[in-house]
């Protein structure tokens, strides 16, 4: 049976955004999954020793079956190491330097055993508006913000409600997908197949995923039928069952993803949504491959 490719996701923002904050939150979750997280150094993620069951050459385990490894060997060191443990993670997210590229960083998503599941860029409410328009680093975090398909908003607690608000309106100028307020929930995007619909809390609207079972389709008709996404999906991922065998169809921002994917796995779809998550054209467009 072939081993399913791991996700993997990229975590970015300028220096000061609150990455660390919310990678720690993740690694030391009550979230039931199993998440392996790639950080500069493990200097940067102050993870509780009490939490810290072993090690194994770079990867220190959590006791919540969690792996944190160092990059100072490199990615493509520490990206074999995560995919040669065992039990394999359900989830790799790579932390990007404070004034790293993260689609740059992205592109390691298409090395053989993972896939690529999007890249999230961390903001601080109060001070991002002053470092876009910064004349030396402004192209830095203009370009981070660009690479986004998602942004979370950290820091929440710290600034006014009327700040969060216009600071929300401002950021869906650069991304087209969700905007996140505070550091809690990205665990809800990190789309894995549900009984039931669920709801993430944000600034102004919810997010809610409809999880169904796809017809067989080929990947012409999985492309068109990505393509065709209404303005309110954000988000798509799971499998299709093919007449060539499984299909990974993938939707992060703007952009999609389709290719071949485990022949055995068994074909879901889950689906993102913000806005008039009940509107008739979501709907419609959901059953079209039902």
């Amino acid at each position: 049976m072939t081993i399913p490719p791991i996700p993997l996701t990229v975590v970015g923002g300028y220096l000061g955004a609150g990455k660390t904050t919310l990678i720690n939150r993740i690694l030391t979750g009550d979230h039931g999954r199993r998440i392996a997280v790639i950080v500069n150094d493990f200097g940067d993620v102050a993870i509780d020793e009490s939490l810290v069951v072993g090690a194994r050459g770079g990867l220190r385990v959590l006791a919540n079956g969690c792996v944190c490894c160092s990059a100072v060997d490199g990615l493509a060191t520490a990206l074999a190491d995560v995919a040669s443990f065992e039990p394999a993670p359900e989830h790799l997210l790579i932390e990007v330097s404070g004034v790293g590229d993260p689609w740059a960083v992205a592109q390691w998503g298409r090395t053989p055993g993972y896939a690529l599941d999007g890249v999230v860029v961390v903001v601080d409410p109060l001070s991002i508006r002053r470092w876009v328009d910064d004349p030396y680093v402004g192209d830095t975090v203009r370009g981070q913000l660009g690479a986004a398909d998602v942004v979370v908003m950290s820091h929440a607690d710290d600034a006014p409600q009327a700040t969060i608000v216009e600071v929300d309106a401002w950021l869906r100028g650069f991304v087209p997908g969700p905007v996140l307020m505070g550091t809690d929930h990205l665990t809800g995007l990190l789309a894995s197949p549900a009984a039931a619909d669920r709801e993430v809390a944000m600034v102004h609207a919810a997010h809610r995923a409809h999880d169904f079972v796809p017809r067989p389709s080929t990947r012409a008709e999985v492309d068109a039928w990505l393509a065709a996404a209404p303005d309110a999906v954000v988000r798509v991922k799971g499998f299709v069952a093919g007449p060539d065998g499984a299909l990974l169809a993938q939707r992060f921002g703007h952009r999609n993803e389709v290719r071949r994917a485990d022949p055995e796995v068994a074909p879901w779809l889950t689906v993102i949504t913000v806005g008039d998550v009940d509107s008739p054209t979501v709907t419609q467009w959901c059953a079209a491959l039902a």
